[in-house]
């Protein structure tokens, strides 16, 4: 299963990353180099100590009578210590490559995913919710990176090292070597046997818990308002607790399995060094000098490999937890379509010309590929129209919207402008010429202009203001001390109507040839719609406007209403022709007191 995982996950994600794993692996073969000279060099190293005439009587290469005041053991000794200085250094900066590499690498799997939601078909990314999005962005990827990716790495690395240092063994001491690989191999089988079954529930559990958390989180952060109006707060409180509690105590699970390992490491390292004691003691029972120095080799292999194998005991651990969250992102892979995903987006300069008309001709549309919502839609928007789409809710008003700007696609019939016809590849063309206002307004926690601006790259202050004053906001905007950079307090700070007031301005700040109005202004008193739907008049002038509202008064200056019922067209008239065709609609116009003879 990690080898299947693994392979897949290089094959997804890892094209631009075969380079960078080699340059990875050839610095730890080289860290593992230096472990194995400063483990070697410490035999010499004690028994110069002890004899410093020693290596006389011990080469075959005739020297001189040495000093007693001889300074090879000393400038041995000095060997020693930068082998392990060179380690150590190489080891930092195979952590900071390390570090830089990762870091890249989640960044670019991150970005491949938002790339995808931003890009892709809209009806093909509205399928997840936003806690389903950011539960992949942020626990998936990162736990991928820092419990697999990393891990993996750790793993490779303190294998090359253990292999080295045990390779040494087995030229010097080839029974203590086998010892040490008995001893290996014990605490690597004692601790998957028993952790094995353990970390793998363990991962089933977290990879539900982290979900289950991330959308009580999400919940609770986006619905607040509600929850306070409701006097649900300790409820929605007792759901967060209750489900940051179980996350957090199969995380503390997760850390105490991840803790015990070096412990029994420690324990098979002390009864590996007696055992191998008394071997060596019978071995060189005639050399204690030998002896000595035989032991505290093997002394400083063994506790050189024992930090090692807590680390690839713990990476085997992790990954073991890992892999559930690897599996997924596989998945997502396939599900999304990655491998052949590109990004279909118009540059600045790039828009579709419109002289004529925007047409809709029999198109059909369904959410479940079962029931239609839309049915045999056709009609036409002539440029300079100020259309309304009216009807009931759920009449699928939203949805020839969705149509129109391309979020959602033409299962049959089809949708042009002029006399070419609209598809995935140019709606982003199209969009250049569009402003949308949608029910939900969205206000980012910058200043006004960069709200108005939202999306462009150089702001133009002039157009800014203008589009304030045409949105009826400028005059509340100006009375603020810092103007039109004065920070929008967020979801505090506006009125709904003012919400929907900025994103109307954010919409006339681009020029558009054609504004969609989603129930603007659904939250607007009285007077402010008055003073909305006064400006969308004059607009409509050099605009063409299509709103769609449930409050029949927002459409009062419409020279073309779209009567829309049950996802199918009933008629396309005004108010008055309508109204006489129509009680239902006659009535809807009457509830909403609207005079037909003005």
């Amino acid at each position: 299963m990690y080898l299947e995982n693994f392979k897949k996950f290089l094959r997804y994600y890892g094209k631009n990353r075969k380079v960078g794993l080699t340059v990875f692996t050839v610095l730890s073969f080289f860290s593992g180099c230096l472990e194995l000279i400063g483990v070697a060099l410490v035999y010499p190293f004690v028994i110069l100590i002890i004899d410093p005439t020693a290596i006389t009587k011990t080469t075959t290469i005739h020297l001189p009578q040495l000093p007693q005041n001889s300074n090879i053991p000393l400038l041995l000794g000095g060997c020693v210590f930068l082998a392990f200085i060179l380690k150590s250094t190489l080891m930092i900066i195979i952590q900071y490559v390390q570090s830089r590499f990762v870091s890249s690498w989640r960044l670019e799997i991150v970005n491949t995913f938002m790339n995808y939601f931003i890009y892709a078909p809209y009806n093909n990314t509205m399928k997840y919710s936003q806690a389903d999005k950011l539960y992949l962005i942020e626990s998936v990827i990162s736990s991928v990176i820092s419990d697999f990716v990393i891990r993996s790495l750790t793993l490779l690395t303190n294998v090359l090292i253990i292999s080295m240092i045990i390779g040494l063994l087995l030229i010097k001491f080839p029974v203590p070597a086998i010892i040490s690989l008995v001893i290996i191999c014990a605490s690597l089988l004692i601790q998957n046997k028993f952790f094995k079954k353990r970390t793998t529930e363990i991962a089933s559990v977290i990879t539900q818990k982290s979900k289950e958390y991330k959308s009580v989180l999400v919940q609770n952060i986006y619905n607040i308002k509600e929850l306070k109006i409701l006097s649900a707060e300790s409820f929605f409180n007792t759901q967060f607790l209750k489900k940051a509690l179980e996350l957090n105590d199969i995380q503390i699970l997760q850390g105490f399995y991840s803790s015990i390992p070096p412990y029994i490491i420690e324990t098979l390292i002390i009864f590996g060094l007696l055992i191998m004691a008394v071997i060596l003691s019978f071995q060189k029972s005639d050399d204690s000098l030998t002896l000595i120095a035989s032991f505290g080799l093997i002394a400083a292999a063994l506790f050189r490999i024992a930090p090692a194998l807590n680390r690839i005991q713990s990476s085997i651990i992790n990954i073991g937890i890992s892999r559930n969250f690897v599996k997924i992102l596989n998945e997502k892979y396939e599900e999304f379509g990655l491998e052949n995903f590109t990004i279909n987006a118009a540059k600045d300069f790039e828009k579709l010309p419109f002289n004529k008309k925007i047409g809709l001709e029999k198109v059909y549309f369904s959410y479940d590929n079962k029931k239609d919502v839309l049915k045999n839609i056709s009609f036409e928007i002539e440029k300079g129209d100020f259309i309304g789409i009216i009807g009931l809710s759920g009449a699928g008003k939203s949805t020839i919207a969705d149509i129109i700007t391309g979020l959602l696609p033409v299962e049959n019939g089809k949708l042009y402008l002029d006399d070419e016809q609209l598809t995935e590849k140019n709606f982003p063309k199209f969009r250049k010429i569009i402003g949308y206002v949608p029910q939900q307004i969205n206000i980012i926690d910058k200043s006004y202009k960069e709200n108005v601006a939202w999306g462009c790259k150089n702001i133009d202050e002039e157009k800014v203001i203008e589009s304030l004053k045409t949105a009826c906001l400028y005059d509340m905007v100006q009375k603020l001390p810092n103007g039109i950079n004065e920070i929008v307090k967020g979801s505090n700070g506006l009125s709904q109507g003012q919400k929907q007031r900025l994103a109307i301005a954010r919409a006339l700040y681009r020029d558009p040839e054609v504004i969609i109005l989603d129930e603007a202004t659904s939250a607007l008193d009285v007077q402010v719609e008055h003073e909305i739907t006064e400006m969308l008049t004059k607009v409509s002038k050099k605009t063409t406007i299509i709103a769609i509202a449930h409050r029949l008064s927002t459409l009062k200056a419409c020279n073309k209403l779209i009567y829309v019922k049950n996802g199918e067209i009933v008629d396309v008239g005004t108010f008055p022709t309508l109204s006489e065709k129509y009680p239902e609609f006659s009535n809807l116009v009457k509830l909403s007191s609207i005079n037909l003879k003005q």
